[in-house]
Formats: C-alpha cells, structure tokens, sequence
C-alpha cells in the first residue's frame, strides 16, 4: 500500500511539474503562429504627413505647409521601412528573432526577442514582444503589445495604435507572410 501511495504521489507531481512547465500557447483562432515569416509592408495610417494652407498677410499670400511628427522609430530600433522585408523567426519556446535587411542607416542584423499571445479583456488576441538583445527577459522593462488581425494559414497582421506629435491617432500595420 505504502509503494502504490509513493507510485502515485511521484505520478502526481510529475504531471503538476509538467502542466506548469507547458509552453504559452502560440495558436490564435487554430493557426499556430510558430515559424519562419517575412515582414512584407508596414503601413500607417489614420494620420496624414501634412497638410499646405493659405495663409494672408496683408496683401500677401503665403502658402505654409504643417507637417506631421510621426515616432520614426518601430520598436525603439529602426524606421518603417527598414523593417520591410525583415525575417522573423517565431519558435514553439517563444525566444525568437528578427532580422533587418537594410543599409547601415536601418542597423541591419539580427534581434533576439521574446514572445507570446494572450487575449485581452476584450478577447483580442495580442502580441506581445520584448526586444531584449541578450538580456534576461525579467530584467527588460519596454515591451509591446500589438493586436493579431487577418489570420491565415499564410501569415497575419498585427496592428498597434500611435499618436503623432500633434495629437492625433492612427494605427500601424505590420503584414507578415509564413515562409
């Protein structure tokens, strides 16, 4: 009696380890996003570059232009387009990469990162990311958190809120297809 009780209190804890030890789920609506992906298009819209008025000044008019500071830089690292035709690698453990393929001006190289999905009070599934370049996860505090749209077999799109420096709000889109 006393070996069957022990049989079952090491089966016991060894299912308990291994139920906390399991992986975050990396499946959004039945497609596992875990792969290899390439970031075809960045867009940002909702928020216009600038605008030209006409202005008067006593008998003189005057044409000025009003433009619009957009954050210029994803993820704290490089500007959109340098993120254009960057490869993402998204592993089952979570600890993954990017890669920018650009000129010196884009920082071109590899980034590690950290991954996940949860789903938010709302049930959108967000991605969430910690660019964290040989840092221990813990101890990285900036991280991003973008909403997972247009799910398919074939890729995604994630999507995060901005706000240029005059106020107003608009979104970037980021379109990744699997490879």
């Amino acid at each position: 009696m006393k070996q069957k009780f022990s049989i079952f209190s090491l089966a016991l804890a060894l299912s308990i380890f291994l139920l906390s030890c399991g992986s975050t789920s990396h499946t959004v609506d039945g497609v596992k996003l875990n792969g290899s992906y390439v970031l075809n298009n960045v867009t940002i819209s909702g928020i216009s570059g600038g605008s030209v008025t006409q202005t008067q000044a006593g008998n003189a008019t005057a044409t000025v232009t009003h433009n619009v500071k957009i954050n210029s830089l994803i993820f704290d690292d490089a500007a959109p387009d340098c993120f254009k035709g960057s490869t993402w690698v998204l592993p089952h453990n979570g600890y993954g990469s990017y890669t920018i393929n650009g000129d010196a001006e884009c920082g071109p190289g590899s980034r590690s990162i950290v991954w996940s999905i949860r789903t938010d009070a709302n049930k959108q599934k967000i991605f969430q990311l910690k660019v964290i370049n040989g840092a221990k996860a813990k101890t990285v505090t900036t991280g991003y958190l973008l909403n997972v749209t247009n799910l398919s077999q074939n890729g995604f799109s994630l999507t995060e809120p901005i706000t240029a420096s005059d106020g107003s709000n608009g979104t970037v889109t980021f379109d990744f297809v699997r490879q």
